[in-house]
This record gives structure tokens, C-alpha cells and sequence, in this order.
């Protein structure tokens, strides 16, 4: 096997296991698949997208990375982790952190370039600002509430009560119990505007075009044209939604032309990412951000199958993780074109 220009040829010891790809095969919108989860789980065909592991050969003309450096990433879409050997482009891989564990580093890619494009980069969040993050337990959830409390922003999360203590343990400064209703849900979101002024931005990681996620009403509730300025200042942010809504986010990404108003799905950026996963991996060395792992599950199709099926069940606190190959994994002489700088 040899290494593609531009990018390093990587073994993978663990991969990341996040709810769109949940979504992608065993969801409502692609039920014809459910015959090929397994073997397309098993064979790394068609999903995952987070991974840490070891550089087994690199392009000659390399100089960030060298063979044996412990590294994690993301690959563009429809490449897959989920087998033991990946390509990934060298301007989307960075240095391992030495704080976490290779499979809490293959959880956080993915999850934490959306946190930071999405609140850092893109809006902007501000040290002192209000964030209002609904799905604080979740896989971008519980990142996002690291993220914003890194950069010394005051943090309003609705969650299960189960997962009170855990995201209170995350930074979160105020926590709604979203089972006790919409009403109870707005009363509070309405109490705490009015004490300390609307928020100024809004991270919805919950709401996607699923019936499942529609039946909250959070997008309707805060943006109503009869309380959104009282709750909300800035805008309100989706990683889900329509068909419609997509569309607006490709024009956005291809033409630069912002097609949103106050309310803006947001569509996460592989490309060019190094520098976003290097930023990642200091605050993870300086215990500001730290993937929360659900649990470590076996490279075994039946352990994957339900794994996708708990995700999709949307009662997953955290993040799954495969592990691939073993944490001890090492170098040997039948690794092909390690070392050689091959092109």
C-alpha cells in the first residue's frame, strides 16, 4: 500500500462513531440499507469520518509528520474509518494530545470541529456572551459547552435531568429539564432572559427534519416573532434540517452567498482543518475540552449494529468509540512503504 500525494497513510487504532452516521444507515430517510449496515460497517466502505492512529508513511516531500507519530483526524465524506488502514489529507490530521487516550482523541474531531467553527469561528462567541445550547449531553453538545466555557462565555443548557450533574460538571451555568414540557422549557428560557438579558447566540444540536426531533418545537419557540428579540439577540443555529435549509448551506459554502436570516443551519468544514484540530488537541492538553466516551466497543458487527441503533435512539450520553487495533500497536517490517517517503 502506498501513500497517496499530499496525504498520510495512517493504521487506525480507534474510530469515532458519531449519530449522522447513525442517521445515514440505520435513520428513516435510507431504510433500503438496513440489509447492508454490517457488511458496509465492517468493510470502512461508506462511513465514519474521526479516527486516531499511526503514521505509517508519509509523501517524501512531508515535513509536518513523520512515521510513528500518533496522530487523529477526520477523512472527507464517503472515504470511512471503519477499517485498519486510512488516506487522510495531511491538512486534515494533527499530533495526537498526549492527554487523551486514543479513543477518546477518535471521538473528537467531528464533534469538536463543529463546536469550534460553529461558535468560534463563524459567530464569533465572545468571552462574557450568553449561549443557549439545546442537546448539552450529546456528542457536539457536551463539546460545544467546553468549547464556549474555554473562551469565557456563560453557558444555558436543556437536557435530560439524568444528565444534570454531568453537564454542570462540563461548565454549564444554568441546566433546563426539557421532560418536564414546552411550557415548563420556555418559562424558564423567559426567567432567565428577563434576569440577564436574551442570548446572544443559540447552538441547536437536537433539531434535524426527524419526526422525533420536530415534536420539541425548540426552533419555534425561541424564534417566534412574539419573543425571540426578549430571548434571543443573535441567531439560532442547527446542525439539522431541510431539504431547503441545506440548500441555502451549500450556496453559502460554494458561492459565499448567506442566504439565512436569524435562523442558520450550519454545515461543518473538513478542508484546511489542521490548525482547528491543533487548536482542539491544546485545549484537550490543557483540560479544557475532554470527549466524553460512552463507551469503547469491539471492531465486531453485531457490537457496530448496536451502536448505531442506540445513537439513533438519540439516549446517548457522549460519544462511541471502535477500537480498530490494538492501543500497543506497533510498526513491524511487513508494514508496506513505511519510512520510504513514497509518492
Amino acid at each position: 500500500m502506498r501513500v497517496r500525494r499530499q496525504h498520510l497513510l495512517c493504521r487506525v487504532i480507534c474510530a469515532g462513531i458519531n449519530p449522522v452516521d447513525a442517521k445515514f444507515l440505520v435513520g428513516d430517510k435510507l431504510p433500503h440499507w438496513a440489509g447492508e449496515i454490517g457488511r458496509s460497517v465492517i468493510e470502512g466502505r461508506t462511513v465514519g469520518f474521526d479516527f486516531s492512529g499511526i503514521v505509517v508513511d508519509t509523501p517524501s516531500d512531508c515535513s509536518q509528520f513523520k512515521v510513528g507519530d500518533r496522530v487523529f483526524g477526520i477523512l472527507p465524506a464517503g472515504q470511512g474509518t471503519f477499517t485498519q488502514y486510512v488516506h487522510v489529507p495531511i491538512d486534515q490530521v494533527a499530533i495526537k494530545p498526549s492527554s487523551l487516550s486514543f479513543a477518546e482523541a477518535s471521538s473528537l474531531p467531528l464533534v469538536g470541529l463543529t463546536a469550534l467553527q460553529a461558535l468560534k469561528i463563524d459567530h464569533h462567541l465572545a468571552p462574557s456572551q450568553r449561549l443557549l445550547v439545546i442537546g448539552g449531553s450529546g456528542g457536539v453538545g457536551h463539546v460545544a459547552i467546553q468549547v464556549a466555557k474555554a473562551i469565557g462565555a456563560k453557558v444555558t443548557t436543556i437536557c435530560s435531568p439524568s444528565n444534570t450533574d454531568f453537564v454542570r460538571s462540563l461548565g454549564a451555568d444554568k441546566v433546563i429539564d426539557y421532560t418536564k414540557g414546552n411550557e415548563h422549557v420556555l418559562a424558564e428560557l423567559t426567567e432567565e432572559a428577563k434576569a440577564n438579558g436574551p442570548f446572544d447566540l443559540c447552538f441547536d444540536t437536537v433539531s434535524s427534519n426527524e419526526a422525533k426531533d420536530r415534536e420539541f418545537q425548540y426552533r419555534r419557540m425561541i424564534t417566534s416573532k412574539n419573543r425571540s428579540r426578549s430571548l434571543l439577540a443573535g441567531k439560532y443555529v442547527t446542525i439539522g434540517g431541510s431539504t431547503s435549509e441545506w440548500a441555502k448551506a451549500l450556496v453559502k459554502r460554494v458561492c459565499g452567498l448567506n442566504l439565512f436570516g436569524k435562523e442558520e443551519l450550519f454545515w461543518v468544514w473538513f478542508p484546511n482543518t489542521r490548525k482547528t484540530l491543533e487548536e482542539l488537541g491544546a485545549l484537550a492538553e490543557s483540560r479544557q475540552v475532554r470527549p466524553k466516551l460512552a463507551e469503547v466497543i469491539p471492531f465486531e458487527e453485531s457490537a457496530v449494529r448496536n451502536a448505531f441503533a442506540r445513537l439513533h435512539g438519540r439516549r446517548v450520553v457522549g460519544k462511541f468509540a471502535i477500537q480498530v487495533s490494538p492501543e500497543d500497536w506497533k510498526l513491524d517490517a511487513e508494514t508496506s512503504g513505511a519510512g520510504q517517503g513514497s509518492q
